[in-house]
């Protein structure tokens, strides 16, 4: 009898112990599933949105890479509806930085140097430091130099954050430099870059063109 007893009491314990903790059990049961289970979905549907963006960006990439003399009107109007696509339904990848990058070249090649620096302003403000946000600051310069706001172009590229890209910034400031007509200064950051990219063993026929054009102009 002791035994059956125990049993009993075993299994009103048991029923208690459900009574009292059954439900939460089964809550938490529940929960950690539907957490498993969103985080499975949440990570196929990052893999899907990557995967659209890729498509997106090949095809852009494929349009851009045709040559200047086969791009039509279509062709343009096809990049930049690409360009827009990664931008508006990737926002918050490097896809829609790459975007703003397409969209600021297309701009700048129409002439239209504010939509330009308004991209770039976005890559520039949106994406982590390397090179995407460093080609970035290097291209707004050159558009704001169009736009000729001198001071705001020299202050995008106060500094060079990489030793990669001081070719980039020091041939960027001698443009912006020659342009305000101060030829001293567009020297001497010519001069710096092309060092940079001797260092580097980097082609600098352009460089030495533009350090050979002030020169002759006796203005030095």
């Amino acid at each position: 009898m002791s035994d059956m007893r125990t049993e009993e009491e075993q299994v009103e314990a048991l029923k208690k112990w459900w009574d009292e903790n059954g439900k939460s059990l089964v809550a938490s049961v529940v929960i950690v599933a539907a957490g498993w289970f969103g985080w499975d979905s949440y990570q196929s549907n990052q893999q899907a949105t990557a995967e659209a963006a890729s498509q997106v960006y090949s095809q852009l990439v494929e349009q851009a890479a045709l040559p200047a003399a086969e791009q039509t009107d279509g062709t343009r109007a096809d990049m930049q509806q690409l360009a827009e696509r990664l931008v508006n339904d990737f926002d918050g990848t490097a896809y829609a930085q790459f975007g703003n990058l397409f969209i600021a070249r297309l701009a700048s090649d129409g002439g239209d140097f504010d939509s330009a620096a308004a991209a770039l302003k976005n890559v520039v403000e949106t994406a982590d430091n390397g090179p995407i946000k460093y080609t970035a600051q290097a291209r707004l310069a050159l558009v704001l130099t169009e736009l000729e706001r001198f001071d705001e172009a020299l202050a995008s590229i106060a500094t060079v954050p990489d030793p990669a890209y001081q070719v980039q910034f020091e041939e960027a400031r001698g443009d912006i430099y020659w342009r305000q007509g101060n030829t001293a200064d567009a020297l001497a950051a010519y001069q710096k870059a092309l060092q940079a990219a001797q260092d580097n063993g980097a082609g600098a026929q352009l460089l030495q063109r533009k350090i050979d054009h002030l020169a002759s102009t006796g203005e030095v």
